[in-house]
């Protein structure tokens, strides 16, 4: 599977979810659940992370958190190990609990995350018959349902401090009552799906968001590599990639691929790792080479392109041309 790309940088916004390993759960009972809280906590503090909203389901979780220190892998990191450990600790068990590594979709402030976040809270009545019940039998089961940070968000007196609810109650004026009546109007009329406008899987907002994004990276002159920059671009496959490689060099792809057209193939590679969604190991699966001789010909490739400044305008230019497919 193709590596899920990260865009990492001070004060951004993330909607984070993550599943139990093959669908399985992650809690066995409520107090499982209040472990998985208090790590959440522990691990935020830590950190510097703000929690803006959390819900906690049989086999997976949603959160909508905030890094003001840029460090959304090192948390989610440290946070995975730390609860996998106390649970398996808790049952003697061994092995992965969560599904891979976790989701994450970077969200623009203003409006997407009042809707994100009033569509995760709503997450515990979906299925499991709740779609047969009148409106106000939702609502019941919502406000009591102890798993969620919607009752800080609609009763002041179940506030947590560790929790940012002003984050989102600054656009109801500080008001948890206009908050409750938010989600009720959910429950009256149902609400859009805001995933359906997650741009290449990692990011939800406008397109002067995702402007603002690339230009933040392109200043640091890093956009070239950043994967999750590039992937709001168009996402090259590994045949575009071939098609150009050989067709800059009059070659085939049988060529490209034989290890006799070493620094052609090399370049090939470091084009695959650039321009697709393709991780080293599926790029040396391509390629009949393992994932660290897929790094090996990536690092070697950077110091000749330093020594070699006919070699600098070769790559310039498959650069130009792949840049173009991908706008």
């Amino acid at each position: 599977m193709a590596r899920q790309l990260r865009i990492e940088f001070p004060g951004a916004i993330y909607h984070v979810m993550s599943r139990g390993n093959e669908k399985g759960r992650i809690f066995r009972k409520d107090a499982d659940r209040v472990l998985f809280i208090d790590t959440l906590k522990d691990s935020a503090e830590l950190a510097g992370i703000e929690v803006i909203a959390y819900v906690l389901m049989d086999n997976h979780y949603h959160m909508i958190i905030a890094t003001p220190n840029s460090n959304l892998s090192d948390f989610m990191r440290h946070f995975a190990v730390t609860y996998t450990v106390r649970f398996n600790r808790r049952y003697s068990r061994s092995g992965h609990l969560f599904q891979g590594r976790f989701k994450a979709i970077l969200v623009e402030q203003d409006p997407y995350l009042i809707e994100l976040s009033r569509y995760i809270h709503l997450n515990p009545i979906r299925g499991k018959g709740h779609e047969l019940e009148v409106i106000q039998q939702r609502w019941e089961y919502l406000k009591t349902y102890p798993w969620s940070s919607l009752t800080g968000y609609t009763d002041k007196k179940k506030q947590v401090k560790w929790i940012r609810y002003d984050r989102i109650l600054s656009y109801f004026k500080g008001r948890e009552s206009d908050y409750k009546r938010y989600i009720i109007e959910g429950l009256k009329s149902g609400i859009k799906n805001p995933f359906d406008e997650v741009r290449s899987q990692i990011i939800l907002g406008s397109e002067g968001f995702i402007e603002e994004v690339k230009k933040y990276f392109e200043q640091k002159q890093q956009e070239r590599e950043v994967p999750a920059v590039r992937s709001l671009k168009k996402v090259l496959t590994a045949e575009e990639i071939f098609s150009e490689v050989s067709k800059y060099f009059h070659i085939n792809k049988e060529q490209l691929i034989n290890k006799s057209g070493r620094q052609h193939r090399q370049i090939a590679i470091d084009m695959m790792y650039r321009y697709t969604n393709l991780d080293q190991k599926e790029i040396g699966k391509i390629f009949g080479i393992d994932y660290s001789t897929v790094s090996q010909h990536r690092r070697r490739l950077a110091m000749q392109i330093k020594e070699d400044k006919e070699l600098q305008g070769t790559i310039n230019r498959i650069k130009d041309v792949l840049d173009k497919l991908s706008n």
